[in-house]
């Protein structure tokens, strides 16, 4: 192939193996059809039979001979698990379009040392690089203090009808698949009411200052997927997000000292969520309605538990991050077939104590990571 040119056209797709074989996509679907898929002179090309815009979820995953890998012009997004277990990729470029960056899609990449991420990249789930340990080029970019980030259904501006901020918009725009709100000042409070059903928004990335979400801030923004949190966040308000029915992610930081009643009430596709250690209490509908929620995991701070805090939710897996929590049990639903982990060195703490010994058979020791 000779000298490559930086980067593929709209319908390639460029990488190499470790063996100099063809490596074969993973997904039964690969959003485009390939039209074809060579090896030669060191390099690999699938040529698909239109421009690429995503790549899919699960398409490389498991292909444990992928040794890098060039992301074609267009791209906007590389989704959930896309290149999970390519324990030999030790390169990743991604084109200036990237948007996005799915949860999972590089989990697992052990080998993984560099990646190029454009500062279009607003989007980056919290665990898409999770156990890449050897990785030393990964900076995710951040809005600046006077600055919010987000994506959009529509692929256009989002207008709300309420004061967003506790400063005043300067501009807001969007192209290239990213929104910018900014203010003629840094910003330290999302306003009540902020995105108040804003179906259009898809992610947001709130800057570095920010120390309060008020109440129904994100609320009933339907098609919200991910929210990206500073750790300045001090306080999230009653009903913050409650009835955003599509959010799958968001990073709560030790620094949040408070969570309002309803928060997240009916955030019916989040699937699992850890608690931060500086949360004391678990406070009135926190989580009711979060029918697909099988996952909690409680800070060791955590000294009281509303009544209606976990209401509907079916969990099947509870962490506990203390020696002993300081809570009754009354208040979790605590099921017999519920998995219950607990810091190594712990588990006998817990089986003898009176409250928690009728669950006995259902402990499990986990390593507790600080």
């Amino acid at each position: 192939m000779g000298n490559i040119p930086l980067q593929p056209s709209p319908t390639q797709i460029w990488y190499t193996s470790t063996d100099g074989v063809v490596i074969t996509p993973s997904a039964p679907s690969f959003c485009q059809t390939i039209v074809s898929n060579s090896y030669d002179q060191g390099w690999g090309i699938i040529t698909l039979d239109r421009p690429v815009t995503e790549i899919c979820s699960n398409a490389f995953n498991g292909c444990k001979n992928l040794a890098r890998i060039i992301f074609p012009t267009l791209c906007t997004s590389i989704a959930q698990s896309a290149c999970q277990g390519c324990t030999s990729l030790e390169r990743v470029i991604l084109p200036e379009s990237i948007t996005d960056i799915g949860p999972q899609a590089f989990i697992g990449c052990s080998a993984l040392l560099q990646i190029s991420i454009p500062d279009t990249c607003i989007n980056i789930a919290y665990n898409a690089f999770e156990s890449t340990t050897n990785i030393v080029r990964y900076a995710k970019p951040t809005p600046a203090a006077n600055q919010i980030w987000y994506t959009a259904m529509q692929q256009s501006a989002i207008e709300t009808a309420f004061r967003i901020a506790d400063a005043e918009i300067v501009s807001n725009n969007f192209r290239n698949g990213v929104g910018i709100i900014e203010f003629d000042s840094a910003i330290s409070v999302v306003n009540k009411n902020a995105f108040y059903g804003c179906k259009n928004l898809v992610s947001v990335t709130l800057p570095e200052g920010v120390r309060s979400i008020e109440d129904y801030t994100f609320a009933i923004c339907k098609n919200l997927i991910t929210v990206t949190l500073p750790d300045s966040v001090q306080n999230i308000g009653t009903c913050a997000f409650e009835g955003c029915s599509s959010l799958q992610n968001i990073n709560l930081c030790n620094g949040i000292t408070n969570i309002s009643k309803y928060a997240f009430a009916r955030c019916t596709c989040l699937k699992s969520l850890t608690l931060p250690d500086s949360i004391t209490t678990l406070s009135e509908g926190l989580l009711s309605g979060c029918k697909s929620l099988t996952k909690i995991t409680l800070g060791c701070s955590l000294k009281e538990i509303n009544p209606h805090a976990l209401e509907q939710c079916s969990i099947d897996e509870l962490y506990l991050r203390s020696d002993l929590p300081k809570f009754h049990t009354a208040n979790l639903p605590l099921t017999a077939a519920i998995k219950i982990y607990v810091p190594h060195n712990t588990l006998e703490s817990y089986i003898h104590h009176l409250l928690w010994q009728p669950y006995s058979a259902q402990f499990s020791e986990y390593k507790l990571e600080e």
